[in-house]
């Protein structure tokens, strides 16, 4: 808490500083500036998740080279957009990131589909990816082998414990028999919450009722609307990457006058999900690994806000998630007293209680995934979240 209303009264301090250290690309290889790399969706209908965090980056970089920087140098943030094509995008930025811009590591990653492709050339080089929203348990962990990736790791959960949270929660606290899926089908971010609620949920006694899917540039529902209700589904798992599919998907149910709980993992939160569709989403449920209006949140929020009040962006959830990447990779530099890629690692994977922005980060060596990280189920009722119920697994 201490430190989060530290950052917020800092970044106050700092709302005239023009002297940004924003990505250009310019691989200048100054000795006595630390490079650190971020790509993401900073175009288009996606940019509300990563455009954000890169501001908070820079915000909270800022307070950093104030204070004098890392290990007696001054800290820069180099980035690049990938929402043309963010598959094989991600593979062009990450090796200029590495190569010629010589980044000690890589921050702020938000999507699986983003994450996969870059991990062997993250291992190769040695450069510690730390991604904040990748949830697929492909990100950090060989499947064919069993093995972590040693230089791949999160600070969000991952998908094998979203989706099953959410089927325990649909089936235990909602009594909720009889279920449709509704996934955006070629992303593994959506595939994969569908896989692991479908897997826990069946488990328990719940009936998956039909099984639907959608492409990337669907617009239209009301045909896989109209099945889920035909098959008796009370409620639908919008297995979904972006808040726009979910808030056309509320309202056209809407539309056709079809009731569902509607049952939504976190990568469709944000403030702009209640704008579009707050008025039709009903009794609905979202996963989050974090409550955007926690009001241990709100002094860092409202400095933010007012800082960038000309941007069209506010503090978000992927906000707090990429302070969290950024924070994890300025302990383990701080704690190895170095900016060796093989140091940087080793601190990252012994990482216990180190202090990040939405809460304190312990990484289990054996996956490189955060241990005992929380998840908040929230509701949407009238047209606003609040939270229905946190679990913290031991």
């Amino acid at each position: 808490m201490k430190h989060r209303k530290l950052f917020a009264l800092l970044l106050t301090v700092v709302l005239s500083v023009g002297a940004v250290f924003t990505g250009c690309g310019s691989g200048s290889g100054q000795s006595d500036t630390i490079k650190v790399g971020f790509y993401g969706t900073l175009a288009g209908s996606g940019a509300y998740v990563d455009t954000a965090a890169k501001m908070a980056i820079e915000d909270y970089i800022e307070q950093i080279n104030a204070n004098g920087g890392w290990l007696g140098k001054q800290v820069q943030l180099v980035s690049y957009d990938v929402s043309k094509d963010p598959a094989t995008e991600s593979v062009t930025a990450a090796t200029r990131l590495i190569e010629q811009d010589k980044v000690i590591g890589i921050v702020g990653i938000s999507g699986t589909a983003s994450t996969l492709p870059i991990i062997s050339l993250c291992n190769e080089t040695q450069t510690p990816c730390i991604a904040s929203a990748a949830t697929n348990t492909k990100v950090t962990m060989n499947e064919d082998t069993g093995e972590v990736y040693p230089y791949l790791f999160r600070v969000c959960f991952i998908d094998p414990y979203q989706g099953t949270a959410l089927a325990d929660f649909a089936y235990n606290d909602l009594d909720i028999q009889k279920v449709a899926t509704l996934t955006r089908v070629n992303n593994a971010y959506a595939m994969g919450i569908q896989e692991y609620f479908k897997e826990q949920y069946t488990a328990l006694g719940g009936k998956i009722v039909k099984e639907l899917g959608y492409q990337e540039t669907e617009v239209e529902f009301r045909a896989q609307l109209t099945a889920a209700a035909d098959a008796g589904a009370t409620a639908i798992l919008v297995a979904a990457s972006e808040y726009k599919d979910a808030g056309l998907i509320a309202n056209q149910a809407a539309d056709l006058g079809l009731e569902f709980t509607f049952l939504l993992p976190d990568g469709v939160y944000a403030s702009e999900l209640l704008n579009v569709a707050g008025d039709t989403l009903g009794s609905s449920y979202i996963s989050v690994g974090a409550d955007e209006n926690d009001p241990a949140f709100a002094d860092f929020k409202s400095s933010f806000d007012e800082k960038h009040k000309d941007s069209g962006y506010t503090a978000n959830i992927y906000t707090y998630y990429a302070l969290d990447s950024f924070m994890l990779l300025e302990y383990a530099v701080k704690t190895a007293d170095s900016l060796d890629g093989p140091a940087i690692r080793d601190a990252l994977e012994n990482a216990k209680d180190a202090p990040c922005f939405t809460e304190a980060i312990t990484i289990d060596p054996e996956t490189h995934n955060p241990l005992n990280k929380s998840i908040t189920v929230l509701t949407v009722k009238d047209g606003a979240y609040s939270v229905y119920k946190t679990y913290k697994p031991e």
